[in-house]
């Protein structure tokens, strides 16, 4: 008799942790992938992921440079100085992330406004151009 309870109770626990293993499967299946991937990274079953790139994609860094040019060039009459300088300031900001993106060396971000820096502009917009990027928004 006792033999049968003791049965009868392995046979509930055992129907009850299924019954739990698999609600807990279904509903926490991505954090247990998750774990079970992180797991085979650590034991070198499955490859390390793909690296990231870092910043934005080079697509994008090339059509805002192309955007952006014209008005950083042209300090147009009617607008505000400060708008212009912002948007010099972007130009030089994407103009730095392109760089960084294929490898070409710059100073843009050292040098102060002027002469020096514009000279760098220039500079930089003729690598990157070579680098493959196309800048310039006249053919």
């Amino acid at each position: 008799m006792v033999d049968d309870t003791v049965g009868g109770l392995l046979r509930i626990l055992a129907a009850t942790t299924l019954l739990a293993l698999v609600v807990g499967g279904v509903l926490y299946a991505r954090q247990v992938a998750v774990w079970l991937t992180r797991i085979g990274r650590r034991l070198r079953l499955l490859p390390r992921p793909a690296p990231t790139p870092l910043g934005l994609p080079l697509e994008r860094i090339a059509r805002d440079l192309r955007r952006l040019q014209p008005e950083a060039r042209r300090h147009r009459q009617g607008t505000a100085n400060a708008k212009h300088r912002g948007v010099v300031a972007a130009y030089d900001d994407l103009l730095l992330a392109a760089c960084r993106a294929v490898g070409v060396p710059t100073d843009l971000d050292s040098l102060p406004e002027g002469l020096e820096r514009e000279s760098e502009r220039l500079r930089v917009e003729a690598e990157l151009e070579q680098a493959g990027i196309p800048i310039s928004t006249v053919p």
